[in-house]
């Protein structure tokens, strides 16, 4: 056996054993979501009221995904450059919390009803899981998955105490923020992003702050999307129809139990890794992802049946007829962005804006007016499309991307 057989069977290892970590830690978070929070608040608040609800935390959630993840995966991408400093990115959050603060006025004048929650409350909680998102970005950075399956141990302990305050809160807010707010403390004891000096700025500050700009805005244009159904939907087809196609659609958004820890190892391992991606290597990830969504698809689509039947029976007959291809449409949203994921090691930034402002002009294009007209079933069917483009054209600029470097390389 050579010496590289040892060290990449040791990588591999590290690889699985990061993934095993990563994945227990999101489960965890995402079972207490799926299994207690939400099927919880349904059997106090009814269909319509959870509508509200959903409304306010796709708002939550989309803040959180595209400015606290563009900031996340915006100072891993720089740390593959130069070293970071906690005061860069904290300015960031700094900005945020104004941003948060204008985006909830703006969704309460929308929407007018909170579902009973107090509104500075809504922005309190924006602003958390903003800056949650941002967070585990302490543990990627090291490589320590087991201290970021911990961190996400701790916020579903939060969640879970905040059902069994629910009787003394009465608002579904309460849930959210004592989650969130676990998290955190969590990371400021046991980490060191939140240290002083606190906003100490570094020489790259400017530079860091257009990658994180960019990355924030591509996720908002592509993240969107995924919020479509608690956000559009309901401006068009009602609370309860926003409501039916989440629940329809939970075990689809699922796919991010292994999309999201998956990112997170591939872009800490690629951020190391000093070889040469090539055309013959994307083929295979292009190839390996295809198989995985067809296999999740067929997965999710079963697990719904079973998922709704236990825990949302008064509406599985309402439902499950929608479960096929709102699952897909997930699956295949998820498996578009591990993809921009490995793009993005050999590809400028500009690229995931520009795939960003594609998917952008499509979903308007294409899926609002199925809205509609069709209701529910424009969203799936459009939503399904869009994502099917989106995860064929990221694949086609990973390829652009390889041949415009092979061009220049034989310059």
């Amino acid at each position: 056996m050579t010496e590289k057989q040892p060290k990449a069977k040791s990588g591999l290892r590290r690889f699985a054993g990061d993934m095993v970590y990563s994945l227990a830690g999101l489960m965890i978070l995402n079972m207490t979501l799926s299994f207690g929070v939400y099927p919880f608040l349904r059997s106090r608040m009814g269909a319509e009221g959870s509508g509200k609800m959903l409304f306010f935390t796709a708002i939550m959630g989309l803040m959180a995904s595209a400015v606290g993840s563009g900031i996340n995966y915006g100072r891993m991408k720089a740390s593959t450059r130069h070293e970071t400093k906690n005061g860069d990115y904290n300015r960031f959050l700094v900005f945020t919390a104004l941003l948060c603060a204008i985006v909830t006025v703006v969704a309460i004048c929308v929407k007018k009803d909170t579902a009973g929650a107090l509104p500075i409350s809504i922005g309190v909680l924006i602003f958390a899981t903003t800056v949650r998102y941002y967070a585990d970005v302490e543990y990627r950075l090291s490589l320590n998955y087991r201290g970021f399956f911990f961190y996400y141990l701790f916020i579903a302990v939060g969640y879970a105490i905040g059902m069994a305050l629910y009787g003394i809160s009465h608002s579904w807010v309460s849930i959210f923020i004592l989650g969130e707010v676990f998290g955190l403390l969590f990371v400021t004891i046991t980490g060191s992003i939140f240290k002083k000096p606190f906003f100490e700025k570094s020489q790259f500050f400017r530079e860091d702050a257009k990658t994180c700009v960019s990355l924030s805005s591509a996720y908002l244009l592509s993240d969107f999307v995924t919020y479509t159904d608690r956000v559009v939907l309901p401006m068009t087809a009602g609370d309860a129809a926003s409501y039916y196609f989440f629940i329809a659609s939970t075990v689809g958004k699922m796919s991010s139990l292994i999309s999201t820890p998956l990112n997170g190892v591939i872009t800490g391992h690629l951020a190391r890794y000093q070889g040469k991606i090539t055309k013959k290597m994307l083929t295979g990830v292009f190839a390996a992802l295809s198989a995985l969504a067809v296999i999740l698809i067929a997965g999710t689509t079963l697990g719904s049946h079973i998922y709704v039947y236990l825990f949302y029976r008064e509406d599985y007959n309402v439902v499950k007829n929608l479960f096929l291809l709102a699952n897909a449409g997930q699956v295949f949203f998820f498996m578009s962005n591990t993809m921009m994921t490995v793009v993005l090691r050999f590809a400028p930034e500009r690229y995931q804006l520009i795939m960003g402002v594609i998917y952008a002009v499509l979903f308007f294009a294409a899926v609002v007016p199925a809205m509609y007209l069709y209701k529910i079933w424009g969203a799936v069917w459009g939503l399904l499309a869009v994502n099917v483009v989106k995860f064929l054209l990221i694949t086609m600029l990973g390829f652009l991307a390889l041949s415009k470097n092979e061009r220049k390389e034989r310059v």
